[in-house]
């Protein structure tokens, strides 16, 4: 009897101690599973450091950028004032002395003092001899008139002519303009026109000659396209021209913000976005052309001051010394109006630059005054005849670039949420996509539980466990109990595969409502996106319509005094 009683107690004491070890086993688990948590959190924090110190490089970056182009900015602009500064006071002399002898508040002996000065201090400036000679001319000095024409005229021949033409529109000599005039244009080669030639188009353009010599300069611009266009291969090089210069005006847009889901799970997001940027320019451009053709242009009834605004262009115009560090300034302004992209600024600089150029054709003079009027120095007047001269070339150029738009447009959006990836045509296969989804979180699911069970440690517990346990009949009981506690380790084991299984079964189940509401944002964002591309292509027909609409002989102003301008018909 008291050995049966002995062998109770033991047996109590074994299943307490095998009760402990569950709970302790459980405890190890759970400690286990917040650790797998921790370890996550982790994760995700090293993975916001690691994309806040990128954030962080790239703006450290780009300020550095900033920083240099204004430092080196500075230094450029000191270079311009150091070298060319004094220019800036022939210029401004240039202005005055016009001025001056419309109101005639100035004597010759004051003008002579002035321009001879200037002349001395300024040895290798055209402007200064042109002064001096416009100042002899007023004095009726022939010979100083003569000798001072002369240095001007060799120093620089066309812009002196150009420049006693308008001297002689100003004064009422027709004749005189129109021999000056037939000068200036008879040194251009339209293959290699120097950049003060974009004056004459201004002239041109906003009637500031008489009728008589605006025909004179229409028949030469028409002359000139005439002899280009007879170049092997000109058609091709003008579309590829205007579409350089169309390509500078896309947007450099983001529109993740609008399309925050697309932006995070569409693998061919970046080409989305391109798109409608591309499709952008046919609204961008189209405001642009109603910008110059729909704004008013400066009164005719101002046509000194207008004259006054045509001089200066010309005297203020870059010379060709001038020309690299007015470049290298461009590239820096373009850096700083990026802040600090060198790349997106290098791109616009390298697309623009050629309105920099010293010697471009005609063709791409017109490009320039239409494209990038603030750089080329050309006026409303001269955009809006620089449309009509070359209207047939943009009407080519933007309709490849529209074509070209369209047929690039992706016709898929590739989705990647998760391990799962998919593709939309036009985001109406919601019902597919989901069960595709729903598919794979289910195999992925199934394969997760098939991982929950027993592995080998357990079934060489087990069987050890038995085999100790059997060693009970041999009497060996220490053995015996070790044998029950591995036994009792598996069992607590094995009961708590369910509870894995549910948790498992949770968590997928919470990845598959997060991951189809992704899809159905996906989807709803790729249908609006189809119908915002499809709004801003729309646009390209007005922008078709109203490039046809440019007639060339209808954006000629017309000269305050007459009314009335003669256009040949051939």
């Amino acid at each position: 009897m008291s050995e049966r009683i002995i062998q109770t107690a033991d047996l109590s004491a074994i299943s307490g101690g095998l009760r402990t070890l569950s709970r302790n086993i459980e405890d190890v688990g759970g400690r286990i599973d917040k650790v797998d948590d921790t370890v996550t959190i982790t994760r995700k924090e090293l993975f916001d450091l690691q994309a806040q110190f990128h954030q962080f490089l790239d703006t450290y970056n780009r300020a550095t950028q900033v920083s240099l182009a204004e430092t080196r900015l500075i230094k450029i602009r000191q270079e311009l004032t150091s070298k060319f500064g004094h220019y800036g006071d022939v210029r401004r002399a240039a202005v005055g002395l016009l001025q001056a002898t419309d109101i005639s508040v100035v004597h010759t002996a004051t003008m002579r003092d002035i321009t001879e000065e200037l002349m001395v201090l300024t040895p290798a400036y055209w402007l200064a001899p042109a002064l001096v000679a416009l100042a002899a001319w007023l004095r009726d000095d022939q010979f100083l008139a003569q000798r001072a024409l002369g240095e001007a005229l060799r120093r620089d021949d066309e812009k002196t002519s150009l420049f006693f033409a308008l001297i002689s529109r100003r004064a009422g000599r027709g004749n005189a303009s129109a021999t000056w005039l037939d000068r200036f244009l008879g040194q251009q080669n339209p293959m290699q026109l120097q950049r003060q030639t974009i004056i004459l188009i201004n002239a041109t353009a906003g009637g500031v000659f008489s009728p008589n010599v605006q025909q004179v300069c229409y028949e030469r611009l028409q002359a000139w396209i005439g002899e280009l266009s007879d170049r092997a291969g000109f058609v091709e090089e003008q579309r590829v021209q205007w579409r350089q210069a169309l390509l500078s005006k896309i947007p450099e847009d983001q529109h993740g913000a609008r399309y925050p889901h697309l932006e995070r799970l569409c693998t061919n997001w970046a080409a989305l976005n391109g798109q409608l940027n591309r499709a952008s320019l046919n609204t961008v451009f189209l405001d642009h052309m109603r910008e110059i053709f729909e704004s008013p242009l400066p009164s005719s009834t101002r046509l000194a001051e207008a004259v006054d605004d045509l001089l200066t262009h010309l005297v203020t115009d870059h010379d060709a010394a001038e020309l690299p560090l007015r470049k290298e300034e461009a590239r820096l302004q373009a850096i700083i109006a990026q802040d600090g992209r060198v790349d997106i600024a290098e791109k616009h600089h390298d697309l623009e630059r050629e309105a920099f150029e010293e010697n471009v054709s005609f063709t791409q003079l017109l490009t320039n005054a239409a494209m990038h009027a603030e750089r080329s120095g050309a006026s409303r007047a001269s955009q809006r005849l620089a449309f009509a001269l070359s209207r047939a070339w943009v009407h080519n150029a933007f309709s490849d670039l529209t074509i070209e738009t369209r047929r690039t447009q992706p016709d898929t959006a590739h989705l990647q949420i998760g391990n799962w990836t998919g593709q939309t045509h036009d985001g109406t296969e919601e019902k597919a996509l989901q069960s595709s989804l729903e598919q794979h979180i289910h195999s992925e699911c199934l394969a997760a539980l098939a991982l929950v069970k027993l592995g080998p440690k357990h079934v060489i517990c087990g069987i050890l466990g038995v085999l100790l346990l059997l060693s009970m009949f041999t009497g060996n009981f220490i053995f015996a109990f070790i044998g029950v506690a591995l036994l009792a380790w598996v069992f607590f084991e094995y009961r708590g595969l369910e509870k894995k299984r549910d948790m498992v079964r949770d968590s997928f189940d919470r990845r598959a409502q997060s991951e189809k509401a992704d899809l159905d944002g996906c989807l709803a964002e790729y249908v609006e996106w189809l119908r915002d591309f499809a709004a801003r292509d729309a646009v390209a027909t007005q922008t078709s319509a109203y490039i046809d609409a440019i007639a060339p002989d209808s954006h000629l102003a017309l000269r305050e005094e007459s009314s009335r301008r003669i256009l040949s018909n051939s």
